[in-house]
C-alpha cells in the first residue's frame, strides 16, 4: 500500500512539474510531502532524475 501511496504522489508531481512553475518545495507540499529533500530522493529513486532535470527535459 505504501508504495502505491508512493507511486500516486510521485504521478501527480509529474504532472505538477511539466504543467506549472511552482517551486520543487511546492510540488513537493502539493503532493503531500513535507520534506523537500525527501520528495527528492524519492522522485530520483523512482525516475532515475532529480525533479529539477525532470522539468527541463524536452517535449
Amino acid at each position: 500500500m505504501q508504495e502505491w501511496i508512493i507511486e500516486r504522489r510521485m504521478a501527480e508531481s509529474r504532472r505538477l512539474l511539466a504543467d506549472t512553475d511552482l517551486s520543487i518545495q511546492e510540488v513537493a507540499r502539493q503532493v503531500g510531502i513535507a520534506d523537500p529533500g525527501y520528495f527528492s530522493r524519492q522522485f530520483r529513486r523512482m525516475h532515475g532524475t532529480s525533479p529539477r532535470s525532470w522539468r527541463g527535459r524536452p517535449g
